[in-house]
C-alpha cells in the first residue's frame, strides 16, 4: 500500500485566511504527491469563506466535509477554526458523492450508482467497500441515512461518518461541503474502495442501569410513550427509585446524563435526551422505532476516556499487520455537553493513542455507523475511528 495523509489546522479570525492556512499547512506536509481526497471540517462562523479559502489553495482537488463544533489534531484544538485532511493513495479509490434535500428522507435513491457494486466494481481487486458520510443534522433523518445506505448497498459496505451541525454561537443552519459547493441541506460523502480493509471502530462508555422499556409510540424526534405511559413518567419513576434529585428547572439538564439506548450483547446505541415537551415526550435526535426495547443508561467520566482508547485500539487491530497512514476520529459533541470536565482528558487520550500517526478529529453530532458485529444507525455520545492503511 502507498497511502499518505497530511493534516492542517488553523483558527484565523478571517474565514478565507483560516481555510487557506489550514489547507496550505496540510499541502506542505504532504509534499508533491497528488491529492486523492480532501476532508474539511470547520467550526468557523463563516464556513463559506473557509471553503473558498481551502479551494483557493487546493484548486480542483475533490473535497467533502461538514461544519462541526471543534477540530483537533497533534497541532492542538480549535473552535471557530478549521481542520483539513489530505489523502494521497495509489491503492484506495475515492468517489465523491452529494445529495441535496429539503425534507427528510423519502423515496428514491440517495447515493446513485456506486462504483463498488457496478458490474466492473464487483470483479475488481478493490473489494473492501466503505461509505464515508457527512449529512446535515437538521434536514436529514440520521438513522434514516444509515438505513437507506444499507438498503442501497445490499449490506456490502461498511459505513462510518458524522453529522454536520450548527455551531453553537452562530445563528445559521449546519452545512456540508462538496468540492466548491456549500449545501445547507443534504449530505456529502465518499465511496471508499480499498484493496485491504480499513481500520474502522466505534465505541462508547455507556451501560444500562434501568429497563428495558418498550417504545409504544414515537414520532418526529420524539419518544412519546414507553410501556404505554408518557415517557416523562418513566424518567420521573427512575429518578425517584435512584434518589436522583431534580426540580422543574434542572430536569432537562439531569436528563442529559441519563440517555436512552438500544442494547445488544454489551453494545448500546445511544440517544441523548435533550428534554421533554409539554406532553411529556422525550426530545431526541434519532428516536427508536415503535416496538423497540430501550434502557436508561449511565456512565462515568473515565468510561468515556476508555471508550476513545478502545475505539482507536480496535481500529488499529482491524488493520492487522498493515502499516498505518493516518486516521479520522469522530467525536460526538454530546460528550462535552454531558461531561465537560472529562472532555479535555478524552481529547488528550486520543492524541496519546494516535502516537506519531497524523490524524484529524472533528466534533460531530454523533457517529453514523454500520460496522460488523454492531448495531447500525446514529450513535450519540460515542466515538468513531477510521484508520487508513499506509
Amino acid at each position: 500500500m502507498t497511502t499518505r495523509i497530511a493534516v492542517g489546522l488553523d483558527n484565523a479570525q478571517q474565514g478565507r485566511a483560516c481555510g487557506r492556512n489550514a489547507a496550505r499547512a496540510a499541502l506542505e506536509s504532504l509534499g508533491k504527491s497528488p491529492v486523492s481526497l480532501a476532508l474539511l471540517f470547520t467550526s468557523h462562523p463563516d464556513p463559506a469563506q473557509v471553503l473558498q479559502g481551502v479551494n483557493e489553495v487546493l484548486r480542483n482537488v475533490p473535497l467533502i466535509g461538514a461544519t462541526s463544533a471543534g477540530e483537533y489534531s497533534h497541532q492542538g484544538y480549535v473552535e471557530r477554526g478549521a481542520g483539513v485532511m489530505l489523502i494521497q493513495s495509489d491503492d484506495i479509490l475515492f468517489y465523491g458523492m452529494k445529495h441535496q434535500r429539503r425534507r427528510f428522507l423519502g423515496s428514491g435513491k440517495l447515493f446513485g450508482q456506486l462504483q463498488g457494486i457496478s458490474e466492473g466494481g464487483l470483479g475488481s481487486p478493490f473489494s473492501y467497500r466503505t461509505l464515508m458520510l457527512f449529512p446535515d443534522d437538521q434536514s436529514m433523518s440520521l438513522d434514516g441515512v444509515v438505513d437507506q445506505a444499507m438498503t442501497e448497498t445490499a449490506l456490502l459496505y461498511t459505513i462510518l461518518g458524522g453529522a454536520g451541525l450548527k455551531q453553537p454561537a452562530v445563528p445559521q443552519s449546519p452545512a456540508v461541503f462538496y468540492n466548491d459547493q456549500l449545501l445547507r441541506t443534504g449530505l456529502s460523502g465518499a465511496e471508499v474502495l480499498s484493496r485491504v480493509p480499513l481500520g474502522l471502530a466505534l465505541a462508547n462508555g455507556w451501560t444500562p442501569i434501568s429497563g428495558p422499556y418498550r417504545v409504544t409510540q414515537s414520532g418526529d424526534r420524539r419518544v412519546i410513550r414507553l410501556d404505554g405511559r408518557p415517557a416523562r413518567e418513566i424518567y420521573e419513576d427512575f429518578f425517584n427509585a435512584h434518589r436522583i434529585h431534580t426540580t422543574s428547572d434542572t430536569f432537562s439538564e439531569t436528563l442529559l446524563h441519563y440517555p436512552i439506548g438500544i442494547c445488544a450483547e454489551g453494545d448500546c446505541k445511544v440517544s441523548i435526551v435533550m428534554g421533554c415537551d409539554s406532553k411529556g415526550a422525550l426530545m431526541v435526535a434519532s428516536p427508536p422505532a415503535k416496538g423497540s426495547l430501550i434502557h436508561i443508561l449511565s456512565t462515568r467520566p473515565d468510561a468515556l476516556i476508555t471508550a476513545a482508547e478502545k475505539a482507536i485500539q480496535e481500529a488499529l487491530d482491524n488493520l492487522g499487520e498493515q502499516p498505518r497512514a493516518g486516521a479520522l476520529f469522530i467525536d460526538c459533541v454530546s460528550t462535552g455537553m454531558v461531561l465537560s470536565d472529562a472532555y479535555e482528558q478524552q481529547r488528550l487520550a486520543v492524541e496519546r493513542c494516535m502516537g506519531n500517526m497524523p490524524f484529524l478529529s472533528f466534533r460531530s453530532h454523533g457517529v453514523l455507523a454500520r460496522l460488523q458485529g454492531q448495531l447500525s444507525g446514529h450513535y450519540e455520545c460515542s466515538v468513531g475511528t477510521c484508520v487508513l492503511p499506509g
